[in-house]
């Protein structure tokens, strides 16, 4: 059977490494058994010289399989993604960020997942952790199969770089919410779980995910009183347990500590993460 087309959609802004992005392209074009029929790569806002040089240099190389999208300026994640998504040609559509490396069979296997089931609308696979070095971290394992996915979703079931899906379904359902700033992906699998999207996870790590330290000083105590509330909505438009309700709010309770013990935290709370634990 032949492989499908499908596109990666990717966006940088002004503080994206360029050595961690030239890996991330690498991975993406280079590196895959299947590589993929569109990259279409947006430039949320002015990026640096050294950055406009790399994609120029990706742009000379790729030609029409990368397709540029330039905003103006910085808009978010959420605006650059519904801005590339538009441009995406195939509607099959795989996420990856630009500081993240894509395994060599993470679209094969994903792909895979659509063939078997034609009603499947999005694939994720889990990942494996890399500090800014690049050195292995710990395995970010996920439910795999609709049921479990579905259950799980107050505790954000897919990782967000992994998913590839359905142009279609998640234009159907609005695409990313714009007026938010961060977590546009946990409420997007929400709305989708709403429309009875079906989900998939592939049980193996095909990302290696970019997560450091200093990964929580990105999110103030505000941003994660937000998450909060995002996942307390999505529990109740889908009439789920109100535990789920108030377990959303774990993270808002770490978010009250420094941001090194945020850290410490987040590893010891990932023993008794449901996700680890219901994947299979």
């Amino acid at each position: 059977m032949s492989q499908p087309n499908y596109s990666v959609l990717m966006s940088v802004y002004l503080k994206e490494r360029v050595d961690f992005f030239n890996d991330a392209m690498t991975s993406v074009w280079d590196g895959q058994s299947v590589p993929p029929s569109q990259i279409v790569l947006v430039k949320d806002g002015p990026q640096t010289a050294e950055m406009d040089s790399a994609i120029e240099r990706w742009s000379e190389r790729l030609g029409d399989v990368l397709t540029l999208v330039a905003l103006s300026e910085n808009r978010g994640l959420a605006m650059a993604l519904n801005a590339g998504l538009a441009h995406c040609r195939y509607d099959l559509v795989a996420r990856m960020d630009a500081d993240d490396i894509a395994l060599p069979q993470r679209f094969e296997k994903q792909l895979a997942k659509f063939q078997e089931d034609d009603q499947i609308g999005i694939v994720g696979t889990f990942a494996r952790e890399i500090c800014e070095q690049g050195n292995p971290g710990g395995l970010r394992r996920m439910p795999t199969n609709h049921e479990r996915i579905h259950e799980n979703l107050f505790t954000c079931p897919f990782i967000h770089p992994t998913v590839m899906f359905k142009k279609s379904l998640i234009e159907a359902v609005g695409g990313y919410n714009e007026r938010l700033k961060r977590r546009q992906d946990y409420e997007l699998w929400f709305r989708c779980g709403a429309a009875s999207v079906k989900f998939a996870n592939v049980p193996e790590p095909l990302l290696l995910y970019r997560f450091g330290a200093n990964t929580h000083s990105r999110q103030s105590l505000r941003d994660v009183i937000r998450q909060a509330r995002i996942g307390s909505a999505g529990v109740k438009s889908l009439q789920q347990s109100y535990w789920k309700r108030l377990a959303c709010y774990v993270p808002a309770v770490r978010g009250i500590f420094p941001e090194f013990l945020q850290h410490l935290l987040y590893r010891g709370m990932k023993l008794f993460d449901p996700r680890g634990r219901t994947y299979g």
